[in-house]
């Protein structure tokens, strides 16, 4: 990136930031009433729903960028850290509006914030709003979709005739087309002395480089009576299989890893390809304590800290189902207590809480947040100290 292109992002950035919402929660107004794929394709490619810019495009990287970003009419796109995507995509064709080279394509991680999770390497056809020279926004409710999912969009834009399964509602369509994209895991949990694990939540974790929310799929039942299970509908990839429940009556909680191990550097990782199902994935899950952590944020000259707009936020180094991860605004007191933190090493951070005021933001500015590596191994209290910014 010139610098020429990134001052004019973070300007972009800041600007967007000072007039979008607070949105922690993604709300789609897509084409819930399309009766055919035909008719969804349509919505987002035809008439007044349509984005200004449509073409495919290749991603070549993509970077992690700090700074809230607003989105169109149609969504908001936003974390509590603020942070979000920027991919870099190669235009292979376009179809409407002004987008050539490679260009810039800004969205939200993934998940609540309704970004969309594009892959380095892949292909997609991308439905966006422009928002500088080269830059482009898109969401989850755009319309974008890798190109192997995009056939009934891509017929209708090159003016190809519908296929049976453009005819298809939606519903019918997805349920056909799905198992060509994805796979299923099937197997059984058992607790540590061998007897059935039902009830339990069990998962498949996409194991990713990049510092994106990684995909997920899980067997939205959990676990049968007797410890069976499937999950359906994982997207192609490397991914970890684990398995866990809390017990909150006794400050305890069930994991595991495949085949049956607590550490994640144990655990197997499964090479996922489209179509197939994999069988007999049977392990166990063992006990482990969890615990109660406080945090208390001072400031290290014993002033004023503007406590209404900040946060704190706990991070495992890991990336799974069993890893925790917690944003949470902080009291009147600078304080905030979580139970139930499984043993390990986090990260935890200050960070600006949701979309502070002009005013807030000059306040904040006025510290450095705080950023510290911490193991935990029993209850404790953790104190951030956030020193004047020089």
């Amino acid at each position: 990136m010139t610098v020429k292109r990134f001052l004019y992002l973070l300007g972009l950035i800041s600007v967007l930031l000072l007039t979008s919402a607070d949105c922690l929660a993604c709300m789609c107004f897509g084409a819930s009433d399309a009766k055919t794929m035909r008719d969804a394709a349509a919505f987002y490619s035809e008439g007044k729903n349509a984005s200004k810019v449509i073409f495919e495009g290749l991603v070549e990287k993509q970077e992690l960028v700090t700074g809230s970003i607003g989105a169109p009419s149609t969504a908001m796109s936003m974390t509590t850290a603020g942070e979000h995507r920027a991919a870099f995509v190669r235009v292979l064709r376009s179809y409407r509006g002004q987008a050539s080279g490679t260009v810039m394509v800004m969205t939200g991680l993934s998940g609540g914030d309704c970004g969309f999770d594009f892959e380095t390497g892949k292909q997609y056809l991308i439905y966006a709003s422009e928002v500088g020279p080269g830059m482009f926004f898109t969401s989850i409710c755009t319309g974008t979709s890798s190109m192997e999912e995009a056939g009934p969009a891509l017929r209708l834009l090159r003016g190809d005739a519908p296929t049976a399964d453009d005819l298809l509602a939606p519903q019918s369509y997805y349920a056909k087309v799905q198992p060509q994209f994805t796979a299923t895991a099937c197997g059984k949990v058992t607790w540590d002395d061998g007897t059935p694990a039902g009830k339990i939540s069990v998962d498949m974790t996409q194991v990713r480089d990049e510092p994106f929310p990684p995909k997920t799929a899980s067997d939205p039942d959990l676990s049968k009576p007797d410890g069976t299970f499937c999950i359906s509908g994982i997207s192609p990839g490397r991914y970890v299989l684990t398995a866990d429940t809390v017990d909150f009556d006794h400050g305890l909680r069930w994991m595991g890893y495949y085949p049956g191990v607590t550490q994640r550097a144990d655990a197997k990782i499964f090479e996922i390809a489209t179509g197939v199902t994999l069988r007999d994935l049977n392990f166990s899950v063992h006990k482990q304590r969890v615990y109660t952590v406080s945090f208390r944020i001072v400031a290290t000259d014993g002033s004023r800290l503007p406590l209404d707009d900040l946060g704190v936020m706990i991070d495992s180094h890991d990336r799974d189902a069993l890893a925790y991860h917690l944003a949470q605004h902080l009291g009147d007191d600078g304080k905030y207590t979580v139970g139930y933190v499984p043993p390990g090493k986090y990260v935890i951070r200050t960070i600006p809480w949701g979309m502070p005021s002009k005013q807030a933001q000059t306040k904040i500015a006025k510290w450095r947040m705080a950023n510290q590596e911490v193991e935990i191994t029993s209850n404790a209290e953790i104190v951030l100290k956030l020193e004047p910014a020089k």
